[in-house]
C-alpha cells in the first residue's frame, strides 16, 4: 500500500494529508481550510473519492458534529427496526432521549476507534495517517443515513403514523408492498453507507481488499452495537 504526493520541484514523497513538502519546503498542493458541505455531498455522490480527499486535506473537520446527531437518530430508528422482527414486545418510546443519546455516543466512539486503528495498520504499511482523518471520513459515510432521516423517514412516518413502530397491527400488515417497497430504500442506504466507508478507506490506503474488509468489519460494528442496545429499548 502506498499513498503519498510527490512533490513537483524536489520529487520528495510526502503524506497524503500533507500541505508542504517535508523537504524543500514549497507547497505541494492547495490549501483547504474548512470542508464544503455542499461541495463535498455531491462529490460523495459522483466521485467519493474526491470527496474524502477535500475531507482528509481540510484543515478544520467541520460538520462532524451534524453529521452525527442526525445519523444518530437514523440509526436509532434502525435499532427499532431490526430488533421488531426478532423480539416480541413494544418498544420503549418513552425513553426516546435517553435511549438516542446511548446511541449517538456508541456512534461517535466506534468511528474513533478504527480510526486509531487504521493509523495502526496503515503505519505498518509505511502509510502516514492521521486519527482525526480517519475519524472525520468513517463519519462522512454516514452521510447515506442523514439522507435517508430527511428523505426515507419523513415518508414512512407520513404513511404509516403511529403504527411505524408497532406490531398490532405492523406496516407490513397495512400496507404490504408499500412496506416492502420502503424497506428496499432501507437495504439500497445500508449499502450506500458501507461502499462509502470503503471508499474511505480505499482514499487512504489505495488497497482494496483492506479497504473491503474494514470497511464491512467497521459497519457490522456498527450494526452490533445497535442491536445489542436496542435489546435494553423494549418494555
Amino acid at each position: 500500500m502506498k499513498n503519498v504526493i510527490v512533490c513537483k520541484n524536489c520529487g520528495t514523497e510526502n503524506p497524503f494529508y500533507g500541505l508542504i513538502c517535508t523537504d524543500c519546503k514549497s507547497y505541494i498542493r492547495d490549501r483547504i481550510y474548512n470542508v464544503d458541505l455542499w461541495k463535498v455531498l455531491g462529490l460523495l455522490i459522483e466521485d467519493p473519492r474526491k470527496g474524502f480527499q477535500l475531507i482528509i486535506q481540510s484543515e478544520h473537520k467541520n460538520f462532524i458534529f451534524f453529521i452525527l446527531i442526525f445519523a444518530g437518530i437514523k440509526f436509532f430508528i434502525d435499532s427499532i427496526y431490526f430488533t421488531h422482527l426478532s423480539i416480541k414486545l413494544e418498544p420503549d418510546l418513552e425513553h426516546f432521549v435517553r435511549n438516542y443519546l446511548i446511541v449517538l455516543t456508541g456512534i461517535s466512539i466506534l468511528p474513533l476507534i478504527f480510526g486509531i486503528i487504521m493509523k495502526t495498520i496503515d503505519r505498518l504499511y509505511g502509510i502516514a495517517t492521521r486519527i482525526l482523518d480517519n475519524f472525520s471520513i468513517l463519519v462522512y459515510s454516514f452521510v447515506p443515513q442523514v439522507f435517508a432521516l430527511i428523505l426515507l423517514f419523513t415518508v414512512e412516518a407520513t404513511v404509516f403514523g403511529g403504527n411505524l413502530f408497532s406490531k398490532n397491527p405492523s406496516p407490513f400488515n397495512l400496507k404490504e408492498f408499500l412496506a416492502y417497497t420502503l424497506l428496499g430504500f432501507e437495504i439500497l442506504i445500508l449499502v450506500w453507507g458501507v461502499y462509502l466507508s470503503v471508499m474511505a478507506l480505499y482514499t487512504q490506503a489505495r488497497n482494496i481488499i483492506y479497504s473491503i474488509v474494514v470497511g464491512l468489519v467497521f459497519n457490522i460494528s456498527i450494526y452490533f452495537f445497535l442491536y445489542l442496545i436496542s435489546l435494553n429499548f423494549y418494555n
